[in-house]
This record gives C-alpha cells, structure tokens and sequence, in this order.
C-alpha cells in the first residue's frame, strides 16, 4: 500500500481551519476552568475535563467524517432530519424543565441536532443542478424549516430560534433561488422587528394609559421573560439589580479587562460571583475571558473565528459540487450567528440570549453537533474539489 495515497486525503484537508478549530477547543478548556474553577460543587470544578474530553471526542470525529465521502453521508440527511424533529417533539413533552424552558430530553438538547439536520437537508435540495430554483424551490425551503423552528420556538427558546433564518437566506442567496421573493420576506421580517420593538416601547411608556399597556403586552407573540429581555435590553437602566443583572455584570466585566486584562485566574466579576455560576462557562464565557485577557485576548478569540470562517468559504468556493458548496456556507453562517449574537449580547450592543460561543462555551450537544459540522466541511475540502488545496 502507497501511504502517500493511503493518508492524502489528510493533506487535503485545510489544516488552517483544523488549527484554528484546535486553537478555539483549547481556549475553551482554559476559560470553563477559569470560570468554574472556584464554584463548589464538585461537577461544576470539573467542567473544564468534561469540556476538554467532548473536544478530544469531537476532533476523532471530525477526522472520521473528513475521511467519509459527504456525499454518502448525505444519503441519510432525510433520516437524520426526521429523528431530530421527532426528539424535538419528545423534547415538549417529557423534556427536562428548567427555568421554564424544556430544552433536554435524556441530556441531549435537540434544537442544536436540529441546526445541522435542515442545512445537510437544505443543501441537497438547494443544490440540486435539474431543480427549477422558481417560488417552488422557496415555498419548500421555508416550509421544511419552519417545522423544527416551530417546535424550538415552544420550547421556548427564542435566540436558537432566530439563527435559522440568516442561515437559511445565506443558503437560499448562494443557490439563487427567487432572488424577489426572498428580498420581499427579509423586507418583511425587517418590518416585523420593528413593529415588534415599537410595540415593547409602547408597552412599556408612561404616556400610554396602564390598561392600553397592559393590552399591548397581551399582543406580544413573547412569553414573559423574552419580553423582559428585550426590555431590558432597551431600557439598560430600568432594573439593573433584577433583570438586567447579567447583561450589566456582563458589560462591566468586558469594560475592566482594559488592554491587556487582570490576568488569567484573577477576573473579580467572576471570582466573586457577579457574574452567575449558572451562564458564566456557557452563554458569558466571552466575559470571563475579557476581564482576564482584556482587549488582546479578545482579538486573538476574533483572529480564531476569522480562521475557521474564512477557510470554511474557501472550501465553498472551490467545492465542485452544489450541495458541498451549501452545505459550507450553512455552517459558516451558523457560527458566524453564533459569534456575532454571543460577543453582542455580553458587550451589551444585542439582547441577552442563551446562543453559546462555538468551540468555546461549554455545553455537550453544540460542541459535538459543531464539530461534526466541521468534519463535513472537512470532508467537502478532501472529496468536492479536483485540484490541491490553495488556502
């Protein structure tokens, strides 16, 4: 057996964005520990080992899925889709409640399962070369994500929710299907957001009557505590003790990291528990790694995302195949949502919502569900393109 043909499919993979992807697992290892390091419960403490063996289970994963042709795997897409909805279903019924949301079922959160089922789904549908990409093709993407986005959005869970539908229009603009149609419903949703934030402005001023407000606030399609998040997130200064409490220890924390931060260990917004034991290794990890890394540490965490994105567009560009193609761009508009919503929410510049950091936050089922999103992606750089990688 030739090993150089035995193991060329290693060298083609783009090594920039396995290196960066690396990097990332091992910032998330130093910064769970960091954040957790002084809690006292025992399973809290060691987080960090449970995030760093996913990790180490991850990237076996990723390298056996690089080796698999996507394209077979692809065939299950169907199989795959249809488990997730019916776990996203199980998920409303007999899920584990917490702060009133169900979002686990036999500690597994499906929703995450759900991102990467409907892009493997979208991207053979989509990248179809025979397919009419007319209002056919739209009407069918938005009806085969609407089902798992329904089923998330009951749970509730607003923010995961919402990282579908760039996802899906960053798809449906590459495939090029119903340029006009697709225009009209982002002009829409725009329209939506905006009635929807006047409607919480309204809700919530003194100048309209109190039993109009509370009318307005019966309107809202939110439950309660989404409605309090985007308050808050309006109005930063109305309740900073109560339900603002996260988002101001959040920004404080980013703000005193200063240049060069208070170094590694010694964040006091974490230390001496302003920031909750409960969000600050997940949702506000980002945080906890300003504070103790400051604006240089911050911008090595950017580079890191710039690293996995760009080479993740560079493996679409040159991928031969429509569905390869999509696939790449579905899960590079993913973490790019996931980045922008996660670093805005702790800098105070969006809402606060429960969207972790990829490869960074802790958390079993994203970090795994991520992971296999890159080894397809991997798997596109060795088997969809005829020349040697150039990126």
């Amino acid at each position: 057996m030739n090993p150089s043909k035995s193991f060329g499919w290693i060298a083609r993979m783009n090594l920039t964005l396995l290196a960066s992807i690396i990097g990332a697992l091992l910032v998330g290892v130093a910064f769970v520990y960091s954040a957790c390091s002084i809690r006292e419960l025992d399973a809290l403490r060691r987080l960090y080992l449970l995030h760093a063996q996913m990790g180490v289970i991850g990237l076996l994963l990723c390298l056996g899925l690089a080796y698999i042709n996507y394209q077979d795997i692809l065939r299950a897409r169907w199989l795959f889709y249809a488990g997730t909805l019916l776990l996203l279903v199980l998920t409303l019924l007999i899920g584990d409640k917490t702060m009133g949301a169900r979002r686990w079922v036999a500690g597994v959160q499906p929703s995450e399962l759900a991102k990467l089922a409907t892009i493997l789904v979208l991207a053979e549908w989509l990248g179809r070369r025979e397919a009419s990409k007319g209002i056919g093709m739209y009407l069918g993407t938005l009806a085969l994500t609407a089902a798992p986005m329904a089923l998330i959005f009951l749970q509730p869970d607003l923010g995961t929710t919402l990282v579908f539908l760039p996802t899906v229009f960053a798809m449906l603009f590459v495939a090029r299907v119903s340029p006009r149609a697709v225009g009209v419903t982002i002009g829409a949703a725009v329209l939506a957001i905006v009635l929807l934030l006047g409607l919480i402005v309204a809700s919530e001023s003194e100048d309209v009557p109190p039993q109009t407000r509370e009318k307005i606030r019966k309107m809202l399609p939110l439950s309660a505590y989404q409605r309090d998040r985007l308050v808050v997130f309006l109005y930063p200064d109305r309740d900073p003790f109560g339900r603002g409490w996260n988002k101001r220890q959040s920004e404080i924390a980013v703000g005193s990291g200063g240049l060069w931060g208070k170094g590694y260990l010694k964040g006091d917004q974490n230390l001496l528990g302003y920031l909750p034991a409960s969000v600050a290794s997940n949702d506000f990890i980002f945080s906890v790694l300003a504070e103790e890394t400051g604006f240089v540490g911050s911008m090595i965490v950017l580079l890191l995302a710039v690293g996995i994105l760009l080479p993740t567009l560079a493996v679409a560009y040159v991928c031969q195949d429509g569905a390869g193609r999509l696939l790449c761009v579905g899960v590079a508009m993913v973490t790019f949502c996931h980045l922008f919503v996660n670093i805005g929410m702790t800098i105070g510049l969006l809402p606060v919502t429960g969207v972790p950091l990829p490869f960074i936050s802790s958390g079993r089922t994203f970090l795994l569900t991520m992971m296999t999103a890159y080894g397809l992606v991997q798997s596109v750089a060795v088997h969809g393109r005829e020349t040697a990688p150039r990126f």
